[in-house]
This record gives structure tokens, sequence and C-alpha cells, in this order.
């Protein structure tokens, strides 16, 4: 996709609708926002025929983002010092775009290349700037008359869910701007409190590569998944093995098998699995809680005996069950996760899977309707696997990132073939 493409570009900054009250100037980080890379989280929704036209569009989404923002007023703020935001409502950028070139062409290969399109240039997981938006959007209009809505949130203030919340959010306001949504409860700091002798995440491992990769999607229908779940089950005795511990297992699997097709050797891999700590913590906190809550659990595997799908599911359930046992408020897990990877770096690969299943994704309709997709891009983090719910609601769509040479093993691989459909290209 070369810039080229580019007709129009457009630049605002949207702030708040209502000033931030002086009393919530401040909004510390707690120690889990401390100890997070600084990049971007980014999200895009994709329509194919929205029902009104651009500059309806563009009032829409400025006004309804000016209206969130009331609510969630750390995102039009400032980073400071690793510390705390500065909530002066500087806002947050928008972005409106024109390419010309049709929709579908950025849809079928949504992760190609030095640039994604419905995305500003660079910043898919890319590092977040001191002075810039922790947020920032971009409206994209193809010469198809389809457009992207894409949304990126800064790692340091956010995880997923809230990022899933705040979207969400903001589609409903859009929709009917007289709308109520609950407010997001910012106690974060006050769960994990923050320290002043924090590791500098700069001095952090790196999640962002320079080797060429490739991004591959697959449907898991809930069929495939429950034959998966049924096998795991008969091999390890684990009881209801959940669609993201056998689906994290199987890639795993699959990925360091062409890994180690390419090298003729086994490297010691870990795979990690990221939790969401807001049902798990005693008591529970809410859902709409913001900031970064939840913890990490992984399975290592020293030699390629040890990697089968059986014995990565039982590890990853007898993980899980040993993190809902621990005081995560009195130990935050965060930080040694961290500094144990930085001091492995070398001696392992890593490969890492999350989820934003069961978040209402799909459904994100801005008043024109919903989308025909809705992507997280890896850009840059290579042995990265992304869980959503399919589009048609029959089952899970896997993002996987690996790199370019070990793609065409991964793709022809037997084992992932049996429970997986490649996704076909969008019209």
């Amino acid at each position: 996709m070369a810039a080229s493409r580019l007709v129009s570009f457009a630049k605002k900054i949207i702030k708040p609708n209502s000033p931030t009250p002086l009393s919530l100037g401040r909004y510390n980080l707690s120690l889990s926002d401390q100890v997070m890379l600084p990049g971007y989280m980014p999200i895009a929704a994709f329509y194919p025929f929205p029902s009104k036209k651009p500059l309806q569009i563009s009032n829409i989404l400025e006004k309804s983002l000016s209206k969130v923002l009331s609510s969630y007023y750390p995102f039009a703020g400032r980073l400071r010092d690793n510390t705390f935001v500065d909530c002066n409502d500087m806002g947050a950028k928008f972005m409106t775009v024109k390419y010309d070139c049709p929709m579908s062409e950025v849809v079928n290969l949504p992760d190609t290349g030095p640039e994604y399109l419905p995305f500003p240039k660079g910043i898919p997981w890319g590092r977040t700037p001191d002075e810039e938006s922790l947020l920032l959007v971009q409206l994209s209009h193809f010469n198809c008359g389809g457009l992207a809505v894409s949304a990126n949130l800064s790692h340091k203030i956010a995880d997923g869910c809230t990022l899933c919340n705040f979207i969400s959010d903001w589609a409903s306001i859009a929709r009917d701007h007289n709308v109520n949504i609950p407010s997001p409860q910012m106690i974060g700091s006050s769960i994990f409190s923050p320290t002043t002798n924090i590791i500098h995440t700069d001095a952090m491992v790196d999640d962002i590569d320079n080797i060429p990769l490739s991004t591959k999607r697959y449907i898991f229908s809930n069929s495939k998944l429950e034959m998966l779940k049924t096998q795991v089950t008969s091999e390890t005795g684990v009881q209801n093995p959940t669609r993201l511990e056998v689906l994290s297992a199987l890639i795993y699997k699959c990925a360091t098998t062409a890994a180690r097709a390419n090298s003729r050797s086994f490297k010691p891999s870990v795979l990690t699995l990221a939790v969401n700590l807001r049902p798990i913590l005693d008591p529970p906190l809410p859902t709409r809680a913001m900031g970064n809550i939840f913890s990490i659990i992984q399975v290592a595997t020293m030699s390629e005996d040890e990697m089968t799908i059986a014995r990565v599911v039982r590890e990853l359930r007898k993980a899980k069950d040993k993190l809902k046992k621990e005081d995560h408020v009195k130990e935050n897990k965060l930080v040694s996760i961290w500094s144990k990877w930085a001091s492995m770096a070398n001696k392992f690969e890593f490969y890492r899977s999350s989820s934003v299943c069961n978040y209402p994704l799909n459904n994100l309709d801005f008043g024109w309707g919903k989308p025909n997709r809705v992507t997280i891009p890896v850009i840059g983090i290579r042995n990265s696997f992304i869980f959503m719910d399919n589009q048609s609601g029959d089952g899970i769509e896997a993002i996987v990132s690996l790199p370019e040479k070990h793609v065409t093993q991964f793709e022809n691989s037997k084992e992932l073939l049996q429970f997986a459909s490649p996704i076909p290209n969008l019209n």
C-alpha cells in the first residue's frame, strides 16, 4: 500500500466537551501502568456501505469523541515522568484521510507493508512520544465509498479491556448523543500503589521487531473448537478447557514446529497468556475499572518432547489456578515478570497470546451500521496470537503474526488445518 494512494489529509485536536475540574487534574498511574511499555494499542473497524455522507460522519465522530472524552478525561491529557497524567484537556488527535484505493484492498491485506492505511503512519504498537496525544483516532475514506474508524490508545494508561470499553462507549454516544454511559472507574492506583523506584520501561524487553513478519488470519468454528476441547480433555483429564487455552496451545505448537523446521533445532520457548485480573481480585473489580489491570501466565518448553498440546494446556491450567490464589494487590507480578523477561530474552523464544473475545466489538455501530470486519493489527510483534469473536458469531478468529520465513511451514501444518480455516478475502 503506497503513500501515493493518499489523496487528502486533515488533522484536528478534539478536546472534552466540558472542562475537566481542577480537582481531577492529576491522574496517577498505578504500578501496573508504570511497568507497561509506552506503545499504542490499535483497533480498526471497517464499514463497506455507510448510510451517511462523509461530512455527516466526520461531525458525528468528532462530537461524540468530544463527549466521551469528558468521561475518559485522562485520554485527553499528557503523560508526565511515568508517574501521572496531566489531565489538561490538551485533547486527542483526530485525523481524516482519503485514499485512492478500494477498502477491500486494505481489508484483504490488512497488516502488510510498512504502512497500514487505517492508522497514522508508524503508530500501531509504536511508542508514545513525550507530549504526544495518548489517544489518536483516524477516519479513513476509500474511493469505493467504504470507510474505516481506528483508535490508538496508549498502553501506559489502559489495557485491552479499557480500550474495548472506550470504543464501545464512543460508538454508543455516536448513535445517540443523549445516551448516558456509566463512567469508567479510575481506581487503578488505589489498588496497585505506584512507586518512585520503578525500573525504567525503556530498559525492558521491547516487543517491536525489525525482521520481516507476516500476518495470517484463521477461523475456528464452534464445532471445531468443541472437537479440539474434547481431544484435549481425553488426553489430559483437564475438565472444561477454555477456548483460549486450547487455541493458544495449538497455535503455539504449530508455530514452534514451523520455527524448528527452518532452523533444524529446537530453541527453548515460552508461551505467555494475558489474563484479566478484574474478576479474579478479591473483591472483584468492575469491568469498567480503567487501567492496566491484568497479569500474565506463562509456560516454558525446554525440549521438543515437551511440546504437546496436552502438556501446554495442562500447564496453562495449573498456572491459571495458581494465579487465582495469589495476592495480586500485595505483590504485583507484572514487575517481576517484565524483569524476568529482560534476562531471558536471548535464551528463549517468546510467543504471546491475548484475547478480546466476549467484548461487543463486532457491534460497533457509530450510526451507519455494524462493521464487516474489526481487526487489531500485530504489526512489528512477532510470534503473537490475538483472538477475537468471529464476525458471524460462529467461533473465534485468530490473528497470527510470525516471521516470514516460518509462515509457509506454519500455514501448511496439518494439525492446524484440522481445526482452522484460513479467512478468505472480503469483497
